[in-house]
């Protein structure tokens, strides 16, 4: 196959700045729960210690000057691009105080080439406390939920108590009195393991608030040598969850894109169909010539920056602390764009080989910061597909395709057209 692979320049790490879409903040590494699976538990190896840190006001207002001063110097930035500012933790909602100041000098900048918006994961637990607020800058929230109070009981205080009713209990509370906010702006996530399953948790959330639930297995990169079994206890695989219901084709048909057979499909009508475009610009090129970096890494900064509770700059808060980007201080903030380019490259080429005979490269979604064994002398691309795993990927989605004609139509108007 002949692959015209792409080496990014500092240049190219710049631009993403100028464009960067979100900004997302590490309030605290406090959390109120003590989640047993959370991605900063026992669990997991590669972050910083968590010590009851938070980050200052005085850095966040150097990050913020810092892309500011990007933005504005850069004549040809697009005016009123959306621009998200995302708090994190821990659970950010400890650090209402800090996420305020945040938003004040935000605002106070008057930074006339984004247009801003605000988002937030949160456990729920302090939403009655702070839900004017949240309400009155239109946050868009991503609350964690993973079913009923079974369902639910690993999200626990460090007393061991079960949080299930008191986040029912706000979130009643939020509907109640903003009902409209809560249609618009409130989404779930829930987390798959041994005491749920995708049918209970999606139920359970769709009767209560008449809301579709993103649904996640637990991450298993980075799991510690001495956790592996308990982690795989613990674990359950959305196909599986699926599998095990007597009505799976039923529930696919109310999971839609939350059903991997079907997510699956979409991705693979996105890519082969020959039928979608990102742009009119598409129409005008043969993709099979465009120069690709190896793998399917995101480039440093394309899809947002995460800045943890040390300051440490990331290009997103599932990337292991270890490959930070940068680093803003109390007085400045240390990037280096060349470096950048040349860390990021050096971690993708070691893959070029393999990526060179995959067949699917111009698809793949493979990020290497989550591989496990990038340090060794032969890591293993887990996204790799030879000729033969390839035709079978292509064979199972058009049978699936075939046994589900409407799909067809359903996908291609509904997510790649209204969406």
């Amino acid at each position: 196959m002949n692959i015209n692979f792409l080496r990014i320049s500092g240049g190219d790490v710049k631009s993403n700045l100028i464009n960067l879409k979100q900004l997302v903040f590490e309030v605290t590494d406090i959390c109120n729960l003590y989640c047993k699976y959370c991605g900063y538990g026992e669990f997991y190896d590669g972050y910083d210690p968590r010590g009851k840190e938070a980050l200052s006001i005085k850095k966040a207002s150097n990050i913020l000057n810092y892309l500011t001063g990007l933005w504005e110097d850069n004549i040809h930035s697009p005016i009123c691009q959306p621009f998200t500012l995302g708090f994190y933790g821990g659970e950010p909602l400890i650090g209402i105080n800090f996420i305020r100041e945040v938003i004040h000098y935000t605002e106070s900048l008057h930074i006339t080439r984004k247009k801003l918006h605000y988002n937030m994961t949160t456990n729920g637990i302090l939403l009655d406390k702070y839900m004017d607020y949240l309400v009155d800058k239109e946050f868009r929230l991503l609350i964690s939920l993973d079913g009923n109070e079974k369902d639910h009981s690993y999200r626990v205080d460090h007393q061991g108590k079960n949080s299930h009713k008191k986040i029912m209990y706000n979130l009643r509370l939020l509907q109640r009195k903003y009902p409209d906010y809560f249609r618009r702006f409130v989404r779930f996530n829930t987390v798959l393991h041994d005491r749920n399953s995708v049918k209970s948790a999606y139920h359970y959330i769709w009767t209560q608030f008449g809301k579709k639930t993103k649904i996640s297995s637990l991450n298993n990169s980075g799991i510690r040598k001495d956790k592996v079994q308990e982690f795989y206890e613990m674990f359950q695989n959305k196909d599986d969850s699926i599998e095990k219901t007597s009505n799976r084709k039923e529930l696919e048909t109310e999971l839609f894109l939350e059903a991997p057979n079907i997510s699956r499909l979409s991705s693979f009508l996105y890519r082969y169909s020959g039928n979608i475009f990102d742009s009119q610009r598409s129409l005008l090129y043969d993709k099979n010539k465009i120069e690709t970096v190896p793998t399917g890494t995101c480039t440093p900064f394309s899809k947002k920056m995460f800045v943890s509770v040390n300051g440490k700059i990331l290009p997103c808060e599932r990337v292991n602390h270890e490959f930070a980007m940068g680093q803003v201080l109390e007085d400045e903030v240390k990037m280096d764009f060349e470096h950048i380019a040349d860390m990021y490259n050096d971690y993708v080429f070691r893959f070029q080989k393999q990526c060179t005979s995959c067949a699917c490269i111009r698809t793949c979604g493979q990020c290497v910061f989550q591989i496990d064994e990038i340090h060794g002398p032969n890591p293993r691309c887990h996204g790799y597909a030879g000729l033969k795993a390839f035709q079978n990927y292509v064979n199972e989605n058009l049978d699936y395709l075939g046994k589900n004609p409407t799909l067809y139509k359903k996908i291609m108007h509904t997510v790649r057209i209204e969406s």
